[in-house]
């Protein structure tokens, strides 16, 4: 498969996932979204076990880096819905096969149960007590710049963030093996948390969690973030990559 053939199939699979996706009833997304949010949690986890237990911090760090992407290959295959991959959808209103309204209905409803799911596993980590004391103080040092970061920062932060995890998610829809999927799925999200760009599901755990351990984040930092983060990641994946894939690609082939 040469090059634009291959980008021509990636954008007309976005177009198939994207019908799938807006067809399904509405507690399959609540279902599925709730698993995402769990999932991402479930490496966030254990990115921070790894880097609260090793130093030099650097060094745990970057160890803490390659465990995370368990919780977005656990996405893809399971599959779950995730807010931020699923920006990729607004490739479906680019084509005109769907009314923008009715994806914003689905990302907004996909964005509420990873919140969810983020929620749960924030109440189970405290409940079942698997972080020490240095671990808890990683995660409420994580929260709380994402909770205080300055308008602007936060949102070109979660801009690039998602550039990065919608660029690792084609490149896995575009493979056809399996363990290919895997590589690039976990080298990308890897690229993702050394970089330290804001992922509203991650910050949803960090700072929910954080809540759990004493943190002093307000509610109103919380939405604060959570919102600022969520507009600067649709802006990365549904428009950046989603909207110059199709003007390269998808409105030629239209």
């Amino acid at each position: 498969m040469d090059r634009q053939s291959g980008a021509e199939g990636l954008v007309e699979y976005i177009l198939k996932v994207s019908r799938q996706k807006e067809n399904k009833r509405f507690y399959v997304l609540i279902i599925q979204g709730f698993l995402a949010g769990l999932f991402i949690a479930i490496g966030a986890i254990a990115c921070l076990k790894v880097s609260s237990s090793i130093t030099p911090p650097g060094l745990g760090s970057f160890l803490g880096a390659l465990v995370f992407p368990l919780g977005i290959i656990a996405i893809v295959f399971m599959p779950a819905e995730l807010f931020t991959s699923d920006c990729l959808i607004v490739t479906s209103v680019y084509a005109g096969r769907t009314k923008a309204l009715k994806t914003a209905g689905v990302l907004c409803l996909v964005f509420v149960a990873n919140v969810l799911g983020a929620l749960f596993a924030a109440f189970l980590t405290k409940l079942s007590g698997i972080f020490d004391s240095a671990t808890a103080d990683l995660l409420v040092a994580k929260a709380l710049p994402k909770a205080q970061m300055p308008v602007v920062r936060l949102f070109t932060s979660s801009i690039l963030c998602n550039i990065i995890v919608c660029t690792g998610v084609c490149l896995a829809f575009n493979c056809k093996e399996e363990i290919a999927k895997i590589f690039v799925l976990w080298l990308s999200i890897a690229v993702f948390v050394i970089s330290g760009t804001e992922h509203v599901v991650a910050n949803m755990y960090f700072l929910l969690a954080s809540l759990f351990y004493g943190s002093q984040i307000a509610a109103v930092d919380v939405l604060y973030s959570l919102v600022v983060s969520g507009i600067g990641n649709f802006v990365g994946g549904g428009i950046i990559v989603a909207g110059m894939n199709y003007l390269v690609v998808g409105r030629q082939s239209n």
